[in-house]
């Protein structure tokens, strides 16, 4: 069990440098576009459209997972703390399931969408002719990526609470 997770960490890490590189990419972008247009009154041609509808897909999609891992998402606590800990473990436990099956049923959407693009060769309107599916593709990526990272949290919440310990442990260290 250990070496699948650390072979998925290691898919999830390289899933959040493609999404720290699309960001980047993006910030060269809209400077450069917004300099375009300003210095030489003539902005990047499609500039806004490709970070709008590739980058900021990657951005989001391949990011989700490694957040999660991170305990990065936004939690509101102020309800949590005045219930009893069996009953937020088990709200915690039930979010994981639901979010699970949730992003499974998006990624699987994104699947669908990914294969009609492609095998129909849909490309954006506008100026420059984007093919869509690789647009689209990163949706059901991410989405599984996070699925299984929902699982994997979802598994260790049922572990005894020394076991979670030294299975965190063993994440930091790795």
């Amino acid at each position: 069990m250990k070496k699948i997770v650390f072979v998925f960490e290691k898919i999830e890490s390289g899933a959040f440098i493609l999404a720290k590189i699309a960001a980047f990419i993006m910030m060269i972008l809209t400077t450069a576009d917004a300099a375009m247009r300003y210095i030489v009154h003539k902005p990047i041609i499609g500039a806004y459209e490709f970070s709008e509808s590739y980058l900021m897909v990657i951005l989001i999609f391949l990011s989700m997972s490694y957040v999660m891992k991170e305990k990065g998402h936004i939690r509101i606590d102020i309800f949590i703390e005045k219930m009893p800990i069996k009953l937020v473990e088990f709200l915690d436990r039930m979010y994981l399931l639901l979010a699970a099956c949730l992003m499974f049923i998006i990624g699987y959407q994104g699947m669908l969408m990914t294969e009609e693009a492609i095998v129909n060769n849909y490309v954006s309107t506008g100026l420059i002719k984007w093919p869509t599916w690789a647009s689209v593709i990163w949706v059901p990526i991410g989405s599984y990526l996070f699925t299984l990272r929902l699982i994997l949290e979802f598994g260790q919440s049922l572990l005894p609470k020394k076991q979670k310990e030294v299975a965190q442990r063993d994440r930091n260290i790795s």
